[in-house]
């Protein structure tokens, strides 16, 4: 009997959906941010699994590592404390941190275990380097690498997929665990995307020979796309949903093309 478990590089996994990200190019709608079914993601990847072993009974554990900012009662207050931050700064600032929570509490409802979701307090040194766009998340791709490989050896019989666009995180991952081309899966962005903002996944991602084939998140995006009705529309042939079923016969067109 085996599980699938599942690691994901949360803060990666967020900007793929961002509006025009990867995962929003795979829409009829790329100026809108993706609206991704932690569900629908496992669903997905245990149909993935089952490709290499039928008998993959189900999803283990799932874990999604991250950082999200706790913010001071007095946050609002920082721009007459220190003249350098601005009110636009802590709007934006305040606007992340609730789009991440929404997402993330979605990847929780799903059975996403906390225990790599972490909260540091903000500080005004932060919010420069913010601004400056120089700061960097620590912690986040060393607990997806600690995780996976602690699972890969005390459950050796089970598979493990991380979702990740950073390549530097497999060497890591073989060095520590040798055998890991025989039950480790990568989900990432293909590497063929046409805009290279978008081109987060390195080739060498897919230079290990792995048993599991590469899982590519653009491929399933009717797989993992929260929503009522979905459908691909039959003239971009992109993906949308729908609040209402469609008449019956009804070919399915989204609004740019309808109208």
């Amino acid at each position: 009997m085996s599980f699938v478990n599942i690691f994901i590089d949360g803060t990666w996994l967020f900007n793929q959906c961002n509006a025009n990200g990867s995962l929003a190019n795979a829409t009829a709608y790329p100026t809108r941010r993706f609206p991704l079914s932690f569900a629908g993601l496992n669903n997905a990847l245990l149909k993935h699994t089952a490709l290499v072993d039928a008998g993959c009974e189900g999803i283990g554990d799932a874990f999604v590592a991250t950082s999200i900012f706790a913010l001071p009662d007095d946050f609002d207050s920082w721009p007459s404390v220190y003249g350098d931050i601005t009110p636009e700064q802590i709007e934006k600032t305040k606007r992340n941190v609730f789009a991440r929570e929404s997402f993330f509490a979605g990847a929780i409802t799903a059975g996403y275990k906390e225990d790599a979701i972490y909260r540091p307090r903000i500080r005004d040194y932060v919010m420069r380097k913010l601004a400056e766009r120089k700061y960097q998340e620590k912690q986040v791709d060393t607990s997806v690498v600690a995780l996976l490989v602690k699972y890969a050896i005390t459950k050796p019989d089970d598979y493990h997929i991380v979702l990740t666009g950073d390549s530097d995180m497999l060497p890591a991952i073989r060095v520590a665990y040798p055998e890991y081309s025989k039950n480790v899966g990568v989900c990432s962005t293909h590497p063929d995307e046409l805009k290279k903002s978008h081109c987060q996944t390195s080739y060498s991602l897919f230079d290990f020979a792995f048993k599991i084939p590469p899982f590519f998140l653009q491929d399933y995006a009717h797989a993992i796309i929260a929503g009522d009705y979905v459908h691909t529309c039959g003239e971009c042939h992109k993906v949308f949903t729908v609040k209402n079923p469609l008449p019956k016969m009804t070919r399915p067109y989204c609004l740019n093309c309808r109208t």
